[in-house]
């Protein structure tokens, strides 16, 4: 675990911005959202942070990974979405969760499966059904979207539900940034099982029977656009950067 200077980063997060009412499509929609440790997190933007600030150590990195959650989480309340839990084996990752008006869940592993990104969303997902029974619909959503906007959040949601499992591609359209589905009566855990973020996961959603929204990727560029690389940094600051990742940023 990487031990945090929250004075780095603006923990605070505009609750106002949710309702607390059901988001579009008439049922309460439940976030999940996961973060790996810390010390382990977006090593691929070593080079450009080292590059642009003269340094990079796993504490700047953790910056803006915390930094960057916070701007998804204010992309979801803002589109009406108040419940958020946040999936992490890092208490930093956990305390700031808390900090922002999520909920924070410890990250079990649970063998055989092993840790991992999509064994974490179906924890979320199992708490979130369990906690809020009356929640109809889950999202999964990757935490690194800097540039997202609540109205893009907010229409993407909109068209969602017109199909029990679906999900929005990365930019590059190979990759998976948010995936939808409704729960069902008669399979109630079945979303638990449902990501296949990863690699390839765009195929991967796709031949698990979800249906992609936004084929033609012209719309939503901005929710589109999460950071693992130094170009995706580049991408999401011409776009418009959230104000957390923002400020993280000039503060490095």
């Amino acid at each position: 675990m990487v031990s945090m200077d929250h004075s780095a980063v603006d923990m605070s997060v505009d609750l106002s911005a949710a309702s607390g009412s059901p988001a579009a499509g008439g049922a309460t929609v439940a976030a999940v959202l996961a973060v790996k440790s810390l010390h382990r997190a977006k090593s691929r933007l070593a080079a450009t942070l080292a590059s642009a600030f003269g340094h990079d150590d796993p504490t700047t990195r953790g910056w803006l990974v915390l930094a960057m959650f916070l701007d998804t989480v204010e992309a979801l309340r803002g589109a009406g979405v108040s419940r958020v839990v946040v999936v992490s084996p890092d208490d930093d990752v956990l305390a700031a969760a808390q900090r922002a008006g999520t909920h924070g869940l410890p990250e079990v592993v649970s063998p055989p499966a092993g840790p991992g990104l999509n064994v974490a969303f179906g924890h979320g997902a199992r708490w979130a059904r369990e906690t809020w029974p009356d929640s109809t619909r889950v999202v999964f959503v990757q935490a690194d979207l800097p540039a997202a906007t609540s109205d893009s959040m907010r229409e993407v949601l909109q068209e969602a539900p017109a199909h029990r499992l679906s999900f929005l591609t990365d930019r590059d359209g190979t990759g998976t940034v948010l995936l939808h589905g409704t729960f069902t009566p008669d399979d109630p855990g079945a979303l638990d099982d449902a990501p296949r973020f990863g690699p390839g996961s765009a195929a991967a959603h796709r031949a698990a029977g979800a249906v992609e929204l936004d084929p033609a990727h012209t719309r939503w560029t901005d929710l589109r656009t999460d950071v693992d690389t130094a170009t995706d940094l580049d991408a999401a600051r011409a776009l418009g950067l959230g104000p957390h990742t923002a400020d993280a940023l000039r503060r490095l």
